[in-house]
């Protein structure tokens, strides 16, 4: 390429990007539109550079042409960071009539690892690999993020890639519904929509097995996803087909349940605190899993034939106490899909599992009393290693340990989220329901997502909330 490229490059648009708040940036994906109604560049005739003039790496990701191939419409994405009070950076687009300066690094598309892998990232932060799901019903087989590691800290949150980040679970994972769990039961489609060395954008899509609820039958998920070059930010949104139900007594419509699960490995914990940007509301303690085992205790106790033959057929020895299965064993046994109890047997089941779980967690006065910290709560010694957090949009999970949190921004506040982190098992839960299962996030939100290191987590929410302010302004001749 000839150093003297911007010889091809007569025109260009400034543009600003205003930090209101003036808290700085690191890293942050700008999205910039333009319309080209007098000037038309040629299909790879765009280049950003900043005030000084100096390239930055960037991409196109939407465009329309003419029939002679010149634009008239593009985005144009690119990273950008400015000093803490700086408030403003100004960058040009460079309109040309040929391709611009060779590029350097960008994402990097790796050959998946895992068997039902889609894609293999390396965002430059992070490497993480998606997966579609196999169907097998347990956590190694669930689609969605199955390998996410920050390349600095070097190790895989999602320890031996049994579990995943960004599943939708309620309103089908519900004792009503036959225990449906989507990103178990499941295969999704994974359909590329942009990939470059900025930005690569996935959308997935599938349909949710018919569990026992007539209303939720033939339902349909989509989510996309959006990973960024040299930023902490992914970005999510959430899209599944409208339904009314009624979940733990109460009604139920166009909310959901996302789960972003973390495996550390029996007795560790990859995040060990929880808290809100102002403050944390919650409460306290999980009796769910334990009216499950009750249930199948009561259940062993009448149809000892029936709890027998489930065992066999979810491979669990007879002569193993329930008390110390695994999490899994508890709902599959009291799943539609896989089949373990007889039909009938099965729904007169779950009708006393939600009527028990709404009976004895609504009345009980230790669970209802409500509690408040401006310091983050140590999940692992709450009851069950659980809490009920209400009105969450910025949340923190943190390892005091290790430095590292996981930041998220969601565009709509979610009343109630349940928050896990087991040391025993080392598992970690951010999930937007609440008690018994009830979904709360409402369909068509998106999360914006970041894990590292941060020196001010709630900086990294606040800049989530208020992404930079765009401003474009109008085409002038070099």
């Amino acid at each position: 390429m000839s150093k003297d490229w911007r010889a091809s490059f007569r025109y260009r648009v400034a543009i600003d990007l205003v930090d209101a708040s003036g808290r700085g940036r690191s890293g942050e994906p700008v999205e910039v539109t333009l319309t080209f109604p007098i000037y038309r560049p040629a299909g790879d005739g765009i280049v950003i550079v900043t005030e000084a003039g100096e390239p930055v790496l960037s991409q196109v990701t939407a465009a329309t042409a003419g029939d002679d191939g010149r634009l008239t419409f593009a985005t144009v994405c690119f990273i950008a960071d400015l000093a803490p009070g700086e408030g403003r950076a100004r960058y040009y687009a460079l309109l040309g009539d040929a391709p611009g300066p060779l590029q350097g690094d960008g994402i990097r598309l790796l050959d998946p690892k895992l068997g039902d892998g889609v894609r293999r990232l390396d965002t430059g932060i992070y490497e993480l690999e998606i997966c579609r799901g196999t169907g097998g019903g347990d956590g190694g087989s669930k689609w969605g993020i199955r390998h996410f590691e920050h390349k600095d800290q070097a190790i895989n949150l999602i320890h031996g890639n049994k579990n995943a980040f960004g599943g939708v679970y309620g309103p089908f994972f519900t004792p009503e519904n036959g225990l449906v769990n989507p990103p178990a039961h499941m295969v999704i489609d994974v359909q590329p929509v942009v990939e470059g060395p900025v930005m690569c954008r996935y959308r997935m899509r599938g349909t949710v097995p018919d569990g026992l609820l007539p209303e939720l039958r033939g339902k349909t998920i989509e989510i996309w996803w959006t990973f960024y070059y040299g930023s902490h930010w992914f970005v999510r949104s959430y899209y599944v087909d409208d339904y009314e139900t009624t979940i733990d007594g109460r009604p139920c419509s166009n909310r959901i349940t996302v789960g972003d699960e973390i495996e550390s490995g029996k007795n560790n914990l990859r995040l060990s605190t929880y808290r809100h940007h102002d403050g944390t509301r919650y409460r306290a303690g999980d009796l769910y899993a334990e009216i499950l085992l009750e249930r199948l205790r009561d259940l062993q106790a009448r149809n000892p034939e029936a709890v027998n033959a489930a065992m066999d057929k979810l491979g669990i020895d007879r002569s193993e106490d329930p008390a110390s299965w695994h999490w899994d064993n508890y709902w599959r046994m009291f799943c539609v899909i896989e089949g373990a109890l007889p039909e009938g047997v099965l729904g007169e089941e779950v009708d006393r599992i939600w009527r028990s779980a709404n009976d004895i967690v609504w009345s009980d006065r230790d669970h209802n009393l409500m509690k408040f910290t401006e310091d983050a709560v140590d999940v692992n010694r709450e009851p069950q290693q659980t809490i009920f957090p209400l009105n969450a949009q910025k949340t923190c999970e943190y390892s005091p340990l290790s430095g590292y949190a996981f930041v998220r921004y969601v565009n709509r506040v979610v009343p109630r989220m349940q928050i896990v982190q087991r040391y025993d098992s080392g598992w970690v839960n951010w999930g937007t329901n609440g008690e018994n299962e009830y979904p709360e996030m409402p369909t068509g939100s998106t999360i914006w997502s970041a894990y590292g290191a941060f020196a001010d987590w709630r900086r990294e929410a606040d800049c989530m909330e208020q992404p930079l302010a765009v401003v474009v302004h109008a085409l002038e001749r070099e």
